[in-house]
């Protein structure tokens, strides 16, 4: 071997070893959260089940994830097993964050996302809803507004992250202008709020929007049972 390959070699190994180096000292720092955060985050993903399905929520498998701080490995795996064109693990931890910070259940946010757009992040809808929470450019614009966050423009609502992060505060505004009546605010997600208060009382609780996606709701918790056996 000539005296230039072997130099070429050993900075291959050198290479190599770094890249090794820098791999491990990263999931060194990788802090995985506390027990006591995992039940925190637990106890606002069960707060917000009941408040979608009310007397139903004991009949569901919903229930038998309370207490089981693995959700996030199940949502990833599903993600993964519908075959799914996303990065796994950065809409998961997307959805947690969110979900954390404005007390949904992360499952309710992939119902929704399921409901609008199949999961797919390039979805354009027929009156200009973008990406995976469907979303018109002029809401999200407002949203951002309103809650001091960056307006990038309309082509980064095909970014999953910067979609469902706006998606999340256009739901707070809804829950909170709506008084956290769940058929309410998810109707109005759907049809905007101005629509759904035209409509008589009764009117705004039966929209068929709620259902398609509490079904959707129903059926992730379900295949996330099958994923855990």
């Amino acid at each position: 071997m000539s005296q230039n390959k072997i130099i070429f070699s050993l900075r291959k190994i050198v290479l190599l070893s770094a890249l090794i180096s820098l791999f491990f000292a990263n999931q060194a720092c990788q802090v995985r959260p506390s027990k006591e955060a995992l039940f925190a985050q637990d106890q606002i993903r069960i707060k917000h089940a009941h408040e979608l399905l009310k007397k139903d929520y004991k009949k569901s498998d919903i229930q038998t994830f309370e207490g089981d701080f693995k959700l996030a490995e199940y949502i990833k795996k599903y993600i993964k097993h519908e075959n799914l064109k996303l990065n796994a693990d950065d809409l998961t931890d997307t959805l947690l964050k969110v979900s954390k910070t404005h007390g949904y259940d992360p499952i309710f946010l992939l119902a929704v996302i399921k409901t609008e757009s199949q999961f797919n992040p390039n979805a354009i809808g027929s009156a200009g809803e973008i990406g995976l929470m469907q979303i018109k450019p002029d809401t999200a614009e407002w949203i951002c507004k309103k809650n001091k966050l960056r307006w990038f423009g309309a082509k980064r609502l095909k970014n999953p992250h910067y979609n469902v992060l706006i998606g999340a505060f256009y739901f707070q505004y809804l829950k909170k202008t709506l008084h956290s009546q769940s058929a309410r605010y998810i109707n109005a997600y759907n049809m905007g709020i101005n629509n759904l208060q035209r409509l008589p009382a009764q009117a705004q609780n039966e929209h068929p929007y709620f259902d398609k996606v509490i079904t959707n709701y129903l059926y992730i918790y379900a295949e996330l049972k099958k994923i855990r056996g």
